[in-house]
């Protein structure tokens, strides 16, 4: 029991650190076992044999790009100032972080993997299953490495714990990176080509892109979301020590662990809810088998913060980590001083916080004089709660808004679908028009959270900041309840699944991804701590603008200005580049497989896309990676700040747009599709298709990526700001950081260059008889032409000259839906004849 009773940082803090450790390796051996063990039936069609190809190599591709912008990373680390100790830690954790991500897509896709084959039966009692698996292996893999480095480091676990969190969000960028590309070759070669040129589900063996479209959404919905979860607990995990050590002790770390076990948690009780109802209320109860574990999550969360935390500031366990003493010059001219000291002359002159206040200026010396007694006049135990419960809200909040974007029967996707009919411009309009509003909520709410949590931090910024990683925390805690919800697409989009439950589960992703998105934002605001904290604590520069380029942090400087133009500038690249990707892929996607159905193959091999994936991933993740040390070293250590909040806002926004909108267009076209506003074939349908594949595309390079890349930012610039600092202020020459700057700038515009002149099909009218088939419809026959009356007339220079009869609207348009009905039916059947012949010869 020594090992418990002797541990510094506790021994409640011991405890909790085993037994959160036993609850991940547990979950982790679950994860493992019950895949492996589901009854499938292995003749299933679902069980497709080029499967594990597309999706190993979706993953390798990512992989690859780890290594190539991970490995120099490590390298660069390893070069930052600090002891030899230090720099190794650094560098390896943060090439753990790398594998973490990668580990947990590989799992995420072996839930996934043991979804297929299972009887119809069993899917729907498989939802709240299959989430917790995910979610709970995912946090899992997070919060085991976070339990190891908090026991052997504790007070020093904070910057390990953000190069560790660093790694786990460059894996997940790259992986959602790679994703964005195929899921817009899958949609365009399912969708546009299969099902509005073919009129084919997406489903049905005859449509060629059916397989590439179930992988897709496979790596996307099991692998990339098992990468997020992670990047977003180890991040909130070191942002949180880092930041709620110095301001609440050894509190600091008991918040963050109950964060993570309530997640845990709440994510293990979703196994057990029932996820489906009475028939006709499938969907209120798919999301209210996410609200109960959320609230008891929620709840718990609160309530443990409130009791465990002492309600007086002094009471707070200082000695544990070091902080008995007061070291700051501003507080006690320069000589440690005891706490117990000057606490009782802290208390007394609380009594006169205004005289205080008064007499005392904007200086660092004078803002930390006037932290440190805001610090001594709040209750921790309830803002802790607070912002725990305000996370909570926000969360909840977030998957109301953006749940409802997605439901089939709701008036934002209706307004979509009746819209479409008049052609898919407007449909696609009247959805981004709605989303739109739906972002701009979710905005506005995290900009309430922020203003509320400055006001319960007494003005102080470093406790402000702390908070808000707790209110990610809280956010976590509703996105791990809600793992049914995430993982329900996986089970309902089935050829034969009932139509009720894929009613249900429309859209009902949507809300929790947003959620995450927004648990996310807040933790990278968090990051702004140690870029603020290393500005402030910096000594003078040697010159006049490089000392306004390192401490003037006002909305006057043309340095922070800059920072948060490079921002935005930032999330636009990366978008324009993964656009660009989509284009190319789309392209050749849609061309093959029209080719493969004019041909009579069985299947459309993609054979380049791994290849044309990895050239097109490559210039978002270096793009996002280097930004930092463009803005640190090129404008100054005053524009990481801005730069962090650039990409943070920018990213979010869109994000929130982009979710919204995809799965708004997408139940719009499932709506049109199953019988109303024209149905199947009809210019509503074609447009709502059409729509799916823009929204959808922007979904997976805008909404899914901007999770990753605001994380990736804000960490990699709390890595950096150390050395950027350092270089700033010990007479390095100005002409070797620009040249740092430049080399960054060279880097990633040769990466664009590269992905620029990758190869791409050519969309030219040719010469061969190939041209006209694939890049314009079929005409179908007309049979309204009659030859004209041969006129009887004395004049031999008259000319008979056909004319082309007009038959009334009502007429015309019977006649037409029949024939066009006929012939399409005739073709579906001339095409599967033809694919099964192809398969027969195969």
């Amino acid at each position: 029991m020594d090992l418990i009773t002797q541990f510094p940082l506790g021994d409640d803090l011991a405890w909790t650190l085993l037994a959160l450790g036993v609850l991940a390796i547990a979950a982790l051996v679950t994860g493992a076992v019950v895949p492996s063990r589901m009854r499938r039936d292995e003749d299933s069609e679902e069980l497709d044999e080029d499967l594990g190809r597309r999706l190993g190599g979706q993953l390798l591709s990512a992989g690859s790009i780890m290594l190539w912008v991970g490995l120099p990373l490590a390298v660069l680390l390893y070069l930052a100032p600090g002891t030899t100790d230090d720099r190794l830690l650094r560098s390896g954790l943060l090439l753990v972080g790398l594998a973490l991500g990668a580990l947990a897509a590989w799992r995420g896709i072996a839930v996934q993997l043991a979804a297929l084959g299972l009887d119809a039966e069993r899917r729907p009692a498989m939802i709240p299953r299959l989430g917790a698996l995910t979610v709970t292996g995912a946090l899992a893999l997070a919060l085991l490495p976070t339990v190891i480095i908090i026991w052997f480091l504790q007070t020093t676990a904070g910057p390990a714990l953000i190069a560790l969190a660093g790694g786990a969000a460059i894996s997940a960028l790259a992986i959602r990176v790679c994703a964005a590309p195929v899921d817009a070759a899958a949609s365009a070669s399912a969708l546009l080509v299969g099902t509005d040129e073919h009129e084919l589900d997406a489903e049905d063996p005859a449509n060629l892109g059916g397989p590439h479209l179930r992988s897709a959404r496979m790596a996307s919905r099991g692998g990339a979301l098992s990468a997020d979860l992670v990047a977003v607990a180890t991040a909130v995990a070191g942002v949180g020590v880092l930041l709620g050590v110095p301001v609440l002790a050894a509190e600091g770390f008991i918040v963050v662990l109950l964060g993570l076990g309530a997640a845990m948690l709440a994510a293990a009780v979703v196994a057990v809810m029932p996820h489906l109802g009475t028939p006709g209320h499938e969907r209120g109860a798919l999301r209210l088998g996410g609200l109960i574990p959320a609230v008891l999550g929620g709840v718990g969360a609160v309530a443990a913060a409130a009791l465990w935390i002492p309600s007086r500031y002094k009471d707070l366990r200082f000695e544990d980590v070091g902080l008995e003493d007061f070291t700051d010059p501003a507080i006690t001219g320069g000589t440690p001083t005891p706490r117990e000291q000057l606490e009782p002359q802290i208390e007394q002159a609380l009594t006169d916080m205004g005289q205080w206040i008064s007499a005392t200026d904007e200086s660092q010396h004078a803002s930390a004089f006037l932290d440190m007694m805001g610090l001594y006049s709040i209750t921790p135990n309830a803002v802790v709660a607070v912002a725990l419960g305000l996370g909570a809200l926000t969360a909840l909040a977030t998957v109301v808004l953006l749940g409802g974007t997605g439901h089939r029967l709701g008036d934002t996707v209706l307004r979509t679908a009746r819209t479409s009919r008049t052609g898919g411009a407007l449909g696609i309009t009247a959805g981004l028009g709605s989303t739109a509003l739906t972002a701009a909520g979710a905005v506005a709410l995290l900009v309430l959270i922020t203003t509320v949590i400055s006001v319960l931090s007494a003005g102080v910024p470093a406790l402000a900041l702390a908070l808000l990683a707790h209110a990610a925390l809280g956010a976590l805690i509703v996105v791990a309840a809600h793992a049914g919800s995430l993982l329900a697409s996986t089970v309902a989009d089935r050829p034969d699944t009932e139509p009720a439950l894929q009613v249900a589960a429309a859209g009902a992703a949507t809300g929790p991804r947003a959620a995450l998105l927004m648990a996310g934002a807040l933790t990278a605001l968090g990051a702004l701590g140690p870029v603020i904290s290393a500005l402030r604590s910096a000594p003078r520069a040697g010159s006049v603008w490089e000392d306004r380029a390192l401490h003037a942090l006002t909305p006057s400087s043309l340095t922070l200005l800059g920072g948060l133009g490079l921002g935005v500038l930032t999330v636009l690249l990366v978008s324009s580049a993964l656009l660009d990707g989509a284009r190319r892929l789309g392209a050749s996607a849609v061309v093959e497989t029209r080719a493969s159905l004019l041909e009579g193959r069985a299947r459309a091999e993609l054979v380049e896309l791994t290849e044309m994936v990895r050239r097109a991933a490559v210039t978002p993740v270096v793009i996002a990676v280097l930004m930092p040390v463009v803005a640190g070293f090129g404008l100054g250590p005053g524009a990481l700040p801005g730069l962090l909040l650039g990409v943070v806002l920018t990213a979010a926004g869109l994000g929130l747009w982009a979710f919204g909108a995809g799965s708004t267009l997408e139940s719009a076209a499932a709506v049109i599709g199953s019988g109303r506003y024209g149905g199947r074939g009809s210019w509503g349908h074609s447009g709502a298709l059409g729509g799916t594949v823009l929204t959808g595309v922007l979904r997976s390079t805008i909404g899914s990526v901007a999770l990753p890349l605001l994380l990736t930012s804000g960490l990699l610039t709390a890595l950096s700001v150390s050395a950027v600092v350092g270089m700033h202020t010990d007479d390095t020459s100005p002409f070797l950081r620009w040249g740092i700057a430049v080399i960054a700038l060279v880097i990633m515009v040769a990466c664009w260059v590269i992905a620029a002149t990758a190869p791409e099909v050519d969309l030219e009218d040719g010469e061969g008889e190939i041209a006209k088939p694939l890049f314009s419809r079929a005409a179908e026959e007309s049979a309204d032409e009659l030859e004209a009356m041969d006129w009887e007339a004395d004049d031999e220079h008259v000319e008979q000259v056909p004319v082309t009869t007009k038959t009334s609207k009502s007429s015309k348009s019977s006649n037409s839906s029949k024939t066009s009905k006929t012939s399409k039916t005739e073709k579906a059947a001339k095409r599967r004849k033809r694919t099964q012949r192809g398969a027969d010869e195969d």
